[in-house]
């Protein structure tokens, strides 16, 4: 199940009376740094973060893919999350299918929609009527993940994570 960032969320435990350090991050993280952290602790916290959130992301990303993949009978060459500096995800030729690891940062059905939208173009390369006669077939309410992501996509980002 996609585990949503919504909420404050606290990252490590902790054994101490007061913390000398607070990272507060934009989309609710609060990392408590212990007294005997050094000066390049909230970096490597930072990177741990993204390391789980990756592989958090890659987690759902695979289960939903292989859900659509054994319904409607598309299976990508492979599937994987990746750094996009724009888009979210990406069907090449050879059916590879990238999905921007940002969407752990968005609702479960946005993130649906993306997988929905690359596992259609294993049927239909270009963005066509057949196409997205396809994607309703797969993801009957896309347009509303589609309008929130439109709305939302500068929220999506994990510059709070020197990224």
């Amino acid at each position: 199940m996609h585990t949503e960032i919504t909420q404050p969320f606290r990252f490590g435990p902790f054994r101490r009376r007061r913390p000398i350090r607070d990272l507060t991050f934009r989309n609710g993280f609060l990392v408590d740094l212990p007294p005997w952290a050094g000066g390049d602790a909230d970096k490597l916290v930072a990177r741990e973060l993204k390391l789980w959130l990756k592989r958090r992301v890659r987690r759902d990303v695979k289960e939903i893919a292989a859900d659509y993949s054994s319904r409607f009978g598309l299976a990508p060459r492979s599937i994987r999350v990746a750094d996009f500096a724009n888009g979210w995800g990406s069907c090449g030729a050879e059916g590879n299918i990238l999905i921007n690891w940002h969407l752990v940062f968005a609702p479960k059905k946005v993130l649906e929609y993306v997988i929905a939208h690359e596992v259609a173009h294993l049927r239909h390369r270009s963005h066509g009527p057949p196409f997205w006669d396809f994607l309703r077939t797969i993801a009957p309410d896309f347009e509303a993940s589609k309008a929130w992501l439109d709305a939302n996509q500068g929220s999506l980002s994990a510059e709070f994570l020197g990224s």
